[in-house]
């Protein structure tokens, strides 16, 4: 196998460290076979008939990426999305841990900002998660509030870890709604705490996952008590909202601020109306206006932390975390013909078309 990386002077490795391991270093990867990316490929930059592993952002008919999907069927290239590689119904490849790590951080940072009640650094002061983990042990955040965290996989479980290394207490769903607190505590809510049968029949988590028309939010009795919500949670376009937009303003809507780690536009959070940035992590929502305003602007908004590339907060760990198991678990497919059938299902495009598990996306791209 011959291995190559292109140049770049914005990686959070040099071309220089790897050079140290003899990785050859290019200026373009026309004479490739496959190529690994991480984010969206600039639409300029894809190359025809190329194979391409990245995350593409288009099978839930993201709007922003309409445009890629439709050149990459022009140009004939064979897109393989990391986030549809599935293996006994779970991905093999993701930024969870990093990404809930970053979003549940800022989300604190958000509040402390917002309620002039406590101060955190930015998160890339710190240039890496044990450097963070060294300093964190000194931070005391000692004022009340509630968090809550929707989701229980491994970006939700991200977000605990760093909430457990600031020593905010964990509570139950019971305590959470009915029992005030003189300190900061947070809950984390399972599928079944937050949705439920629209006929009030027991649910069934297999049934939600195959037909989730049938099911709709219980968020609503979490609400008043939420000052911080962090959604890090998988959303499916057929799924019901966490909440409805007119929902905010609602008496028992209290959240202050909403860390949307999933960073679904317009999804199960219905005010997240846009993707922030590093640079420029938060923004505000009206809602009398349902329109969006600057950050802190205003204390009866609701501040919304929506950044879509939150691993990238901590770049070298992230990258070492997805490179080895890009080594371990996702070249090996590649050569195994007992487990293509997982690459033929990540496969989007195939010889200048939809292939047939994906051409529901058909209509997005006419």
């Amino acid at each position: 196998m011959d291995i190559v990386c292109q140049t770049s002077d914005i990686r959070c490795f040099s071309d220089i460290e790897y050079k140290k391991y003899n990785i050859k270093i290019v200026d373009n990867l026309d004479d490739r076979d496959i190529i690994f990316g991480i984010k969206e490929v600039p639409i300029k930059n894809l190359i025809k008939n190329k194979t391409y592993f990245f995350f593409s952002h288009t099978i839930k008919k993201q709007p922003q990426n309409e445009k890629l999907l439709k050149e990459g069927i022009k140009k004939k290239i064979k897109l393989i999305d990391y986030e549809c590689l599935i293996e006994n119904n779970l991905r093999i490849i993701a930024f969870g841990k990093y990404a809930g790590i970053a979003g549940s951080y800022n989300s604190l940072l958000a509040y402390g900002i917002k309620t002039k009640k406590f101060y955190l650094k930015s998160l890339s002061k710190f240039k890496a998660y044990k450097n963070l983990k060294n300093k964190i042990k000194n931070i005391k955040i000692n004022e009340a509030f509630k968090i809550l965290i929707i989701g229980n996989g491994k970006v939700a479980n991200g977000a605990t870890e760093l909430l457990d290394l600031l020593k905010i207490k964990k509570i139950n769903t019971s305590n959470y709604i009915n029992k005030e607190y003189s300190y900061p505590v947070y809950c984390q809510l399972e599928v079944t705490d937050y949705m439920k049968k629209s006929d009030d029949t027991s649910f069934v988590e297999n049934e939600y996952f195959n037909n989730p028309k049938l099911f709709k939010s219980n968020f609503y009795k979490y609400s008043n008590a939420t000052d911080i919500l962090i959604n890090a949670a998988y959303w499916d376009p057929k799924s019901p909202k966490l909440f409805e937009e007119d929902f905010i303003m609602n008496k028992n809507f209290k959240t202050k601020v909403i860390g949307d780690i999933s960073c679904d536009i317009n999804g199960a959070i219905p005010c997240t109306k846009k993707a922030s940035t590093i640079k420029d992590p938060f923004y505000d929502y009206n809602s009398k206006t349902k329109n969006i305003e600057k950050a802190f602007n205003n204390k009866s908004n609701i501040t919304i932390m929506a950044v879509d590339n939150l691993p990238s907060e901590l770049p070298k760990d992230s990258s070492k975390f997805f490179g080895e198991i890009l080594i371990k678990k996702i070249i090996p497919l590649i050569s195994s013909a007992k487990r293509s059938s997982i690459i033929e299902n990540a496969t989007i495009i195939k010889n200048g078309q939809l292939t047939p598990k994906y051409d529901y996306l058909a209509d997005y791209i006419k």
